[in-house]
């Protein structure tokens, strides 16, 4: 029986599935953080190929596909490719893979994504959690990327996005040069602080992460249920950011199907009506589609296809 093997790889876990033929999993594990720019090239490149090695047994192996975050830029691929290669080699020589029959995809985590929405490399998807991404197919084949430029550029609607605002609210209503908002209450009793100005040694000494800053999303969604105005108009930014993301990409590949994936999901419903309202009058007919698979089966049925990058061997 062949199998497929999938790694999807972030900055806090790596989950690793082998399916057979069907696409039925058959075994699924998690290892550490696999994306190289939060845990270093070393560390990632062991959680995934220790990932891969307890995910194999008997059967005979059809395909491996990678799907990282921190897969960026060419170089990103590059760096990640080389230090991937040298390990698979040596896994080959201990459990008799015989590469480069065997093809090994390496891609960035929205293919994994677009994947897991219907098991095709087809239409679009918009992956959003700490940061943000579109990514999608046209009807020739073209794959096309629309945002994920990081936070300090991009990730508008995304989780980061939306915590760093509630934050930047909290210290605006604190000081008074910003409307009052409740933000100033729930974020100081949520992370439990004795007072406001104590956020100050929560971001800084701490050295928080954006998954850290993304984590108060679900206090935005509740604050503004609360009636907070400033929380309410958080989250109708980030949903009108993310309709631009999603507009630039389907101007592109001219589709009307948009799978949503990520933690978006979770708070879908405070940010569609804004997210709504910037597509409609130019894409009326859009459908949105829940994946159907989880990401890190998306990465395995990467390896059967042909237009991403595969490290040759």
């Amino acid at each position: 029986m062949g199998i497929q093997i999938g790694v999807d790889g972030g900055g806090s876990k790596t989950e690793i599935v082998a399916l057979d033929q069907t696409g039925r999993v058959l075994r699924s594990l998690r290892k550490p953080a696999s994306n190289y720019h939060v845990v270093g090239m070393e560390q990632a490149v062991q959680h995934i190929i220790e990932g891969i090695g307890e995910a194999l047994q008997e059967e005979t192996l059809e395909g491996i596909g990678i799907s990282l975050a921190g897969i960026d830029t060419p170089e990103d691929w590059k760096i990640m490719a080389d230090g991937l290669k040298k390990r698979l080699m040596i896994l080959a020589q201990e459990t008799m893979i015989p590469y480069p029959e065997v093809p090994v995809v390496l891609e960035n985590d929205s293919f994994g994504a677009l994947m897991s929405v219907k098991g095709e490399f087809s239409g679009n998807v918009l992956a959003v959690g700490t940061g943000a991404v579109a990514l999608g197919v046209n009807n020739e084949g073209e794959v096309f990327r629309v945002g994920g430029w990081g936070y300090l550029i991009g990730d508008q609607g995304s989780g980061y996005d939306i915590g760093r605002k509630a934050l930047t609210a909290m210290a605006a209503s604190f000081d008074g040069y910003g409307p009052k908002s409740l933000l100033e209450t729930t974020i100081t009793e949520h992370l439990r602080l004795a007072q406001v100005y104590e956020i100050k040694d929560w971001l800084y000494r701490s050295k928080r992460t954006n998954k850290e800053v993304a984590a108060l999303v679900p206090v935005v969604v509740e604050t503004a249920r609360m009636g907070d105005c400033i929380s309410q108009s958080i989250l109708v930014e980030a949903g009108r950011a993310l309709g631009l993301l999603t507009r630039a990409l389907l101007r592109k590949t001219k589709g009307l199907e948009l799978g949503l994936v990520g933690g978006i999901s979770c708070i879908w419903e405070s940010l569609e009506l804004s997210f709504q309202s910037t597509l409609q009058e130019e894409f009326t007919g859009l459908q949105l589609l829940k994946p159907i698979y989880p990401p890190s089966v998306g990465a395995a049925l990467l390896s059967g296809i042909s237009q991403v990058r595969r490290i040759i061997f």
